[in-house]
C-alpha cells in the first residue's frame, strides 16, 4: 500500500524497525536477511546476562528490550546489585535515565548520535544500540559508578552541566 508523499524506501524502513522490536532482532540482522532473500530469523530463545556487580537475568524470546516502564522496572533490579534500587540513588538513577532518554532503548540524539538509555557515545559494547535494554542498563550503572561513585553524584553534575 502505497502512503501518499511517503517514499516506498522509508515505508520498508519502518516496517523493519516496527518487525525489530516485535521480535527483538537487531535491525541491521533483518536488512542482512532481507538482501539476501530470506526471511528474518526469529530470535534466540533464551538469553542470559550477568551484572557486572553480581547475579544473572535470563530472559525468554529475545533480547530483553521493552517499554520505558519495562526498561526501569529492569534498571531497578540491575541497580539493586549495586545498592541503588531504592531511596535517593534510585530517585537519582532514575532522573537521569528519564532526562537523557525517559529509558527507551532505541532512542537516538539526531544531533550528537547518541543512542539508547544512557545516551552515551563512547564505550558501549556490542549490541548497545540494538535495542538491548539490559545491556544498556549494565553499561550505565557501570559508567556512572566508575566515573561518579553514585547516580546522586552523577545526578548533581547532569543538573549543574546538562549531561553526564
Amino acid at each position: 500500500m502505497a502512503v501518499p508523499g511517503v517514499p516506498l524506501a522509508l515505508v520498508a524502513g519502518g516496517a523493519v524497525l516496527v518487525y525489530s522490536g516485535v521480535e527483538n532482532r537487531p535491525v541491521a540482522d533483518i536488512f542482512r536477511s532481507l538482501a539476501k532473500g530470506q526471511a528474518p530469523a526469529p530470535g534466540p530463545a533464551t538469553v542470559t546476562l550477568t551484572s557486572p556487580a553480581g547475579g544473572t537475568i535470563t530472559t525468554q524470546g529475545g533480547q530483553p528490550s521493552g517499554t520505558g516502564k519495562a526498561n526501569q522496572a529492569l534498571g531497578r533490579l540491575l541497580a539493586a546489585s549495586y545498592g541503588w534500587g531504592t531511596g535517593d540513588q534510585w530517585t537519582a538513577l532514575d532522573n537521569i535515565a528519564m532526562a537523557e532518554s525517559g529509558w527507551s532503548d532505541t532512542v537516538v540524539n539526531p544531533a550528537s548520535g547518541a543512542a539508547g538509555i544512557a545516551q552515551k557515545i563512547d564505550g558501549f559494547g556490542p549490541g548497545y544500540e540494538s535495542g538491548n535494554a539490559a545491556q544498556q542498563i549494565m553499561w550505565m550503572l557501570r559508567y556512572i559508578k566508575d566515573r561518579y561513585g553514585t547516580p546522586a553524584a552523577a545526578w548533581q553534575f547532569h543538573l549543574a552541566n546538562g549531561w553526564y
